[in-house]
């Protein structure tokens, strides 16, 4: 986990205190795992190099999928379109320029943010460049891709929702951000005319996508305690949108679930995240910082069951295939659980360098990036 400051003070101050630098101890060791009699394998249907690793560098380069196409980019500048089904490279073209958010596809687009302050747009069909829009700062989360519009989060609390077409602004929202903050930002979401995004200072807010017009915020995570560490309440997750209810999370504060027409609370449980929550019908499964996985009861708010099997193994967040919750950890294993339960169902180890984005997951198949640059595609295999 890194942070973003504003004076080498801080910088210093936070190595010594959350990385433990002023000692060779490991403070938290991970979990040993535990046996696990899988009840099923995986088939890994194919593997390709998706180019230079994130290996331990912060980005929000999970793939994303557009029709027949598997989409990826490398922290180098290579974009690369996939055949979903047979694993091909269909195109790749190279942007020449460091990529840190993205990829987004939808609407026959492909957007990308990178460290240069750039928003970048290819047709999806061939990879070739439709425009770039130099923004305020380096560009952390994915885009949100909307028929007519491209809305962007920025490193320094800014959002620029661009016109598809051109790149041209629509319009512009500043925030400040605190003084220290954890390194990333939450990606915005486009719904029904709105824009969801979370911000550094503990809140979500909800915003006209049309006119940028602020219609509501509400707080997820409140500043507690002297220190300027221990005040930290970034919500850089994800929103989430099930039916006309809004759920999110924050750092050292809430999971919560809200009205998305007001911003009302519904309910809130405590809860410190920074990795995207999944969401089904019954519950809301939070990934902790610590690396506990967490079912919620998405109606009441009530803890469903709780997972410590892969504290502190740097578990990726949650997705979900049929009755199993999927997550990646920092020595490449890959765990199932059963939703209803939390108990691991089956393991399998793909990668010795560890997975650091979220699976993504279609239909019955699931694909997974390594931290060395390896996408793996592959589903279940019922019988062993």
């Amino acid at each position: 986990m890194t942070f973003n400051v504003k004076s080498k003070l801080l910088t210093s101050l936070a190595a010594c205190v959350l990385l433990a630098a002023c000692s060779d101890e490991v403070v938290n060791p991970p979990t040993e795992l535990e046996e696990v009699d899988s009840k099923f394998e995986i088939d890994v249907r194919w593997s390709e190099s998706v180019g230079e690793g994130a290996d331990e560098k912060f980005n929000d380069l999970t793939p994303a999928v557009w029709d027949n196409y598997v989409l990826t980019a490398d922290i180098k500048g290579l974009v690369t379109a996939f055949d979903r089904e047979s694993g091909d490279i269909v195109w790749e073209v190279n942007l020449n320029e460091p990529l840190s958010g993205g990829i987004s596809a939808n609407a026959g687009l492909v957007a990308v943010g990178s460290k240069k302050a750039n928003v970048i747009v290819l047709n999806v069909a061939d990879g070739s460049e439709v425009w770039r829009k130099e923004v305020s700062s380096e560009v952390l989360a994915k885009p949100a891709i909307d028929g007519t519009m491209i809305v962007v989060r920025t490193a320094d609390g800014k959002i620029f929702a661009l016109d598809s077409n051109d790149g041209s602004q629509e319009w512009f929202y500043d925030r400040v951000i605190p003084n220290l903050t954890i390194r990333g930002t939450s990606a915005p979401l486009i719904t029904n005319g709105v824009v969801l995004t979370g911000f550094a200072n503990g809140k979500i807010a909800a915003f006209n996508l049309d006119t940028g017009d602020l219609m509501w915020e509400q707080r997820v995570s409140s500043p507690r305690g002297s220190s300027d560490i221990s005040r930290i309440v970034d919500v850089d997750t994800t929103p989430v949108v099930f039916g006309n209810v809004l759920y999110g999370a924050g750092y050292n504060g809430y999971a919560i679930a809200m009205d998305l027409t007001n911003g009302r609370y519904l309910w809130r449980q405590e809860l410190s995240t920074v990795k995207d929550l999944y969401v089904d019908s019954l519950r809301v499964y939070a990934v902790t910082t610590d690396g506990t996985i967490v079912a919620i009861s998405r109606t009441t708010g009530d803890v469903a069951w709780k997972q410590e099997g892969l504290m502190y193994r740097r578990p990726t967040a949650a997705a979900a295939l049929g009755d199993d919750l999927i997550v990646g950890d920092f020595e490449g294993y890959v765990h199932f659980l059963d939703k209803a339960t939390g108990e691991f169902v089956a393991r399998d180890h793909l990668d010795s360098y560890g997975f650091a984005h979220k699976p993504v997951v279609i239909d019955d198949e699931v694909i997974l990036t390594s931290r060395f640059g390896f996408m793996y595609v592959f589903n279940k295999v019922e019988d062993k």
